[in-house]
């Protein structure tokens, strides 16, 4: 499917620069590197494109634009959001002296970087926006407008129904409900032109070519529903560190997780556990145990050693020998066949937090941090994935039990900003509260809960929000009835969280392991899970508050 976007994507680019009029004059020496890139590009000819773009001051907003498109060509989801979103965000798309194509361009590389996070409301808003910018260019050829059109109307009907109704819910945009109504009456209609014909009285100004949707919607086949959830698999390996006496303890819940899952699936695979010590040395022995045992789908392995070992010894060959279910990150990112992660990572909640406040419109944050690995981890996570999104760091504060609280709300002081993050665990973090202002809107991370619900000393955290799993904020939920005996023994806070994922890490196996290459989404224990038909897997966890009367869940994913 990437490769199916990336086509149609050069091709726009390319449709947007074979187009331009000849009439409109001379073009500066930054515009026309700029189109000799994206013509390289739609080649393509990444090599030619980087030629192009040395071409240009880098100051330049079409070497941005530009450097923007070579990185979603390699697949640099973050560098692309990196270089587009204070772009985008500052206003410098709507610049008039901008040519109106590079406008188009920075939204159609967006939009393709939303496909790769599972971003379907994000990707849709970008390729309307892309569409306007197509439109003020002004060109007798519509072609590259009718190929985004087609982009739109492809990534809608790669969604479920019930993925469509939420999109539609979460959005007030007449363009974008019109699209989605158009996508769900494909869906229910019988008599689909009459529907088309009843849309269009409702939305006389959409857009939308409803010649071309006609046309793709009778070209496309829906995808069949399985007959059954049952798995295709025989056997199904978990590897976890249960010979770890560090780690033994996340394994055992892990592994209640995922027996739970499988038990309230009513789930006849065969399971068997192959204990791993959690370090890089023996992993790819066991792994290669398990799979001459005859496993034929791998859940597993935990820690981040483990999994980048494992990775990089399947480097050379580009895939693993059977699907596998890594249940944390390896150290880089490695493109393999058959290799899917889903851990509990900081990056995800970074991202998060980092898109609900740009969402409400928050500029600028301090990042007061505990001064140890961990921490700096989450204060880095969240760093990126606060400046990705066109947000500005102010400032980063560490801090330890020695640090005096005074001293750091003098710092905060000098230097406002328009939120905190806190990148510490409870203790620290009911240390300084008092310290900070409380008009200043301030987030965490899951390590500053404890998972119990009600603690007095949690009262000093009044009005923080933070990010955590569904079944930590929101264990009442008629839905997750089924995992509560399993779970009941288990201690609060990260054995809770070890145990949903253990539950998820089973409903993500069925999903791959019955439906390979087919959209899904999961309302898992660990958040809404979407796994794309690449193999892609995206998190959206739950939005919690502490308050007088304890933590209380404020959004569901």
């Amino acid at each position: 499917m990437n490769q199916r976007l990336f086509t149609l994507f050069f091709g726009l680019l390319s449709l947007t620069f074979l187009s331009w009029p000849a009439t409109a004059g001379p073009a500066s020496a930054a515009e026309s590197n700029f189109s000799e890139g994206i013509e390289c590009l739609q080649r393509p000819d990444i090599v030619c494109a980087k030629v192009a773009l040395q071409k240009i001051p880098p100051q330049q907003i079409y070497a941005k634009i530009l450097e923007a498109a070579i990185a979603a060509a390699e697949n640099d989801t973050d560098k692309t959001f990196r270089l587009l979103l204070p772009i985008q965000v500052s206003g410098g798309a709507d610049d008039p002296a901008l040519l109106p194509q590079a406008a188009a361009s920075l939204h159609a590389s967006l939009a393709l970087a939303y496909d790769h996070q599972a971003d379907p409301l994000r990707s849709l808003q970008q390729r309307i926006q892309a569409g306007h910018y197509w439109q003020i260019a002004g060109q007798k050829n519509h072609a590259q407008i009718e190929q985004n059109q087609r982009l739109i109307w492809n990534g809608l009907a790669s969604l479920d129904k019930s993925q469509l109704v939420e999109m539609r819910g979460e959005s007030i945009s007449t363009s974008i409900q019109g699209w989605v109504d158009l996508a769900l009456i494909a869906r229910d209609q019988p008599d689909l032109r009459q529907a088309v014909a009843d849309w269009r009285k409702v939305y006389p100004d959409h857009g939308a070519n409803t010649d071309l949707v006609l046309e793709l919607a009778a070209n496309s086949t829906p995808t069949a529903a399985p007959a059954s959830n049952k798995s295709a698999v025989n056997k199904v390996a978990l590897l976890l560190p249960f010979a770890s006496a560090t780690f033994h303890p996340a394994a055992d819940a892990i592994e209640r997780g995922f027996m739970a899952a499988r038990n309230t699936a009513g789930d006849e695979t065969e399971v068997v556990i192959y204990p791993t010590n959690g370090d890089r040395e023996s992993i790819n022995q066991i792994y290669r145990q398990a799979i001459d045992d005859g496993a034929s789908f791998i859940v597993g392995p935990l820690t981040r050693d483990e999994v980048t070992a494992l990775a990089v010894s399947r480097t050379a060959a580009g895939k693993l020998e059977v699907p596998t279910l890594v249940l944390n990150q390896s150290e880089s990112s490695f493109a393999l066949e058959n290799l899917y992660s889903l851990g509990l990572s900081v990056d995800t909640e970074a991202a998060q937090i980092a898109r609900i406040t740009r969402d409400f419109g928050l500029q600028t944050a301090i990042i007061i941090a505990a001064d140890n690995p961990v921490a700096s981890r989450m204060a880095q996570s969240f760093s990126d994935a606060w400046q990705a999104e066109g947000g500005r760091l102010l400032l980063q504060i560490d801090i330890n039990e020695q640090t005096a609280p005074e001293d750091l709300q003098s710092r905060l002081q000098a230097q406002p900003a328009d939120l905190l993050i806190l990148a510490t665990e409870p203790e620290l973090a009911r240390t300084i509260r008092a310290f900070l202002d409380i008009t200043t809107p301030t987030y965490g991370f899951s390590h500053i809960y404890t998972g119990v619900n009600y603690e007095p000393e949690d009262t000093a955290l009044l009005a923080v929000r933070f990010i955590d799993l569904p079944w930590m904020l929101g264990n009442g939920d008629g839905g997750f009835d089924a995992y509560s005996e399993a779970a009941a023994d288990l201690p609060q806070g990260m054995m809770q969280r070890w145990f949903a994922l253990g539950a998820d890490a089973h409903q993500v196996f069925s999903a791959l392991a019955a439906r390979p290459g087919t959209p899904v989404t999961i309302r898992g224990l660990t958040g809404r899970i979407e796994i794309t038909p690449d193999g892609n897997i995206r998190r959206t966890l739950a939005l919690g508050q502490f308050t007088s009367d304890g933590v209380v869940l404020e959004q569901a994913p």
